[in-house]
């Protein structure tokens, strides 16, 4: 739990100067989320291939980075409280686990490491949208 939110702590604070410094297109984010998704699918069959490792190994947050992207992604051009609330929701997503999410964690290797967070994130994107269009004010 506690390095997986280390690792969306880190992907988030360099996909958030990204954002700051560049500002990127919507399909410039959706290709980061791919392209981090292609990344962890390919590392994360690497390390199951290591000796004394569990489905889904603790320290392995690429995964996690990839997620928090698609989330953003997601957002379209997301305000710097969508961004950061984003953040907060994906954990919650991610550490819970509700259906469907848990679901995808029986995926086979790598991608059900990598799947189980990628549904987190559209838990929170949906999660995002619906509270806009609840409270579009405030949110």
């Amino acid at each position: 739990m506690l390095r997986g939110t280390a690792g969306t702590a880190v992907a988030a604070t360099g996909l958030g100067l990204w954002i700051m410094l560049a500002s990127p297109s919507p399909l410039a984010l959706w290709g980061a989320a791919l392209a981090l998704s292609v990344a962890s699918l390919a590392l994360g069959e690497r390390v199951l291939r290591r000796p004394g490792q569990g489905p889904d190994p603790g320290w392995f947050v690429m995964d996690e980075a990839a997620a928090f992207a698609l989330l953003v992604a997601l957002l379209g051009n997301p305000s710097w409280a969508d961004f950061c609330f984003a953040f907060i929701v994906f954990r919650f997503y991610d550490i819970a686990k509700p259906w469907p999410v848990s679901s995808f964690e029986h995926l086979p290797r790598s991608a059900g490491i990598l799947a189980d967070d990628l549904a987190a994130a559209c838990l929170g994107a949906w999660t995002i949208w619906a509270l806009r269009l609840l409270a579009p004010a405030h949110v």
